[in-house]
């Protein structure tokens, strides 16, 4: 695995969990945003599945 490559998966990993401490942070002060954040949590995971997926397309 390429150096490049292995950068791109840290900083996907480094950016998943900031958005994921930021949206706990965020739900524990306001309960009602629950709805709105699953939404944007989910769609953030749907790009880091699809980042995934174009590197092990690629790399093989």
């Amino acid at each position: 695995m390429t150096l490049t490559a292995l950068l791109l998966i840290l900083l996907l990993v480094v950016v998943t969990l900031l958005v994921g401490v930021g949206v706990a942070a965020a739900l524990h002060r306001h309960p009602a945003w629950g709805v709105p954040a699953t939404g944007a949590l989910a769609a953030m995971m749907l790009m880091a599945t699809a980042t995934g997926l174009l590197i092990a397309v690629t790399r093989n």
